[in-house]
């Protein structure tokens, strides 16, 4: 399917014409509190540097307006995979600007890991909004954790196993900045999410800079070109991804299709970057582009389409005032929240398990004769496949017509079926890390690289990911 690019529109529409607006009056009013939120967090945090720069930190300022219509249109039932500049996707999700700083300041209420990981890191599980299991600050590694989730999902429909939310499935989002679409991991999830039509929004969010690295110096095309690709992956472009009518429009439609018809798409959004690019890299030391990126800032541009649509000025400037001193406020209440206590550092080491002591007879009396460990593993995961329809096999050459190099899944696809025991490509980044997301999906997946040698592309997604998840 070609293509999408997003037409521009003309933010100039005299306000005396009173266009009615494409998205409804109340959710623009209510985007627009809320960049005025993210605008004013971003502006604290520079105000109190002295402070905040002790903690890295990045922000949205720029991109709020993609970030902003993919938050305020995730559901319950969805996954996020956010980036660290992703702090607007988040307040349009629902957490708020104190939660935010109690991340950013590290203290023992951040509720994303209680002061242990930096500024819009987050991993959650609450009632009433989207699930964000966790990830490391490795950009670009959470592709593969992320379309582990979009896999888990689609298999746990397949199997007749997933809770029923009717016309609204649930979507996985996993957020990217353009540069790090270079990395290789991003290329295997790709390939998977294609390959097996899985359903999952891959949103890059292009400002053109990676650090001090711009674009013309790192890759030979941008994201929209790179999807090119790969087969079956739809690409949404958006000219004017500070335009946040625009952006709201493109992924409510994005994210329907992906609810209906369960396959994956890329929204290519093109931003500017409003901000050092974190905290302790200031855009001042090397950025020569500051004045043209300042010209596309979507809060001043957000505010001319509302005073088209007869929002009266009075509206707009008593909701930027309350914002501020909500932040303002806000800040002051984060700054004396508790610090970590010492002992927290062994708290939410290990998930609590069950085992706590080995039992059964090792070596049954009514066994006379070794078997071969290899014939150990294969019943033990058939055991498990038949206790269990969430486990599934997969990895290189497990599939039903070889059954593993040593013939570890002999007879398990004959018995179970190819959706269950599959081959995957030669990608072992892909087969060790997307055990994470299949296991926040709720299934479980056991997975298989032949060799010893084999393993090492798939150290860092084991080190990074699965040990962090």
């Amino acid at each position: 399917m070609a293509d999408t690019v997003v037409p521009t529109t003309d933010p100039d529409t005299k306000a005396s014409e009173s266009p009615e607006p494409r998205v409804a009056k109340e959710t623009l009013l209510s985007a627009y509190e809320l960049m005025t939120t993210a605008k004013s967090l971003a502006v604290l945090y520079e105000k109190h540097k002295a402070l905040t720069a002790k903690y890295v930190h990045a922000t949205s300022r720029g991109h709020e307006a993609i970030q902003l219509a993919v938050g305020m249109q995730l559901k319950a039932q969805d996954f996020l995979s956010a980036y660290y500049r992703d702090d607007s996707i988040l307040l349009g999700m629902g957490i708020t600007p104190y939660e935010l700083m109690l991340q950013l300041l590290a203290k023992r209420d951040d509720p994303f890991s209680g002061g242990r990981t930096y500024y819009s890191h987050p991993s959650l599980r609450r009632e009433g909004m989207p699930k964000i299991p966790h990830q490391s600050s490795a950009t670009g590694m959470q592709a593969i954790p992320t379309t582990g989730v979009a896999m888990g999902l689609k298999y746990l429909e397949q199997q007749g196993l997933s809770e029923d939310h009717g016309d609204a499935p649930p979507v996985v989002v996993c957020s990217l900045g353009d540069a790090s679409i270079t990395e290789g991991e991003v290329s295997e999830a790709f390939q998977m999410a294609v390959l097996h039509q899985f359903p999952i929004l891959y949103l890059v969010q292009d400002n053109e800079w990676d650090i001090s690295a711009s674009a013309d110096e790192i890759r030979a095309m941008d994201a929209t070109h790179y999807a090119k690709g790969f087969k079956g992956l739809e690409v949404r472009t958006i000219e004017e991804g500070n335009d946040f009518e625009q952006c709201y429009e493109t992924i409510e439609e994005v994210l329907e299709l992906i609810r209906k018809e369960r396959r994956p798409f890329l929204v290519h959004a093109k931003v500017p970057l409003l901000n050092h690019h974190t905290s302790g890299v200031r855009m001042e030391m090397y950025r020569t582009d500051l004045d043209e990126h300042r010209k596309r800032d979507p809060w001043p541009k957000f505010r001319k389409q509302l005073l088209n649509y007869a929002i009266t000025e009075e509206e707009l400037s008593e909701l930027e005032n309350r914002v501020q001193e909500h932040i303002v406020a806000e800040f002051e209440r984060a700054k004396q929240a508790e610090d970590p206590r010492p002992e927290d550092l062994f708290t939410h080491d290990f998930a609590p398990t069950p085992i706590t002591e080995e039992k059964g007879d090792r070596s049954p009396a009514h066994r006379k004769e070794s078997i071969p460990m290899v014939d150990c593993a294969l019943f033990a995961i058939q055991e498990l496949m038949t206790k269990h329809p969430e486990c599934l096999l997969y990895g290189q050459d497990v599939g039903g017509r070889l059954g593993g190099v040593f013939r570890e899944a002999a007879t398990l696809a004959k018995k179970f079926g190819d959706h269950r025991v599959f081959n995957t490509p030669i990608q072992e980044a892909f087969i060790i890390g997307s055990t994470v997301g299949m296991s926040a999906a709720g299934a479980k997946p056991i997975v298989e690289v032949q060799f010893a040698d084999y393993i090492w592309p798939g150290l860092t997604q084991l080190f990074t990911e699965v040990s962090r998840s």
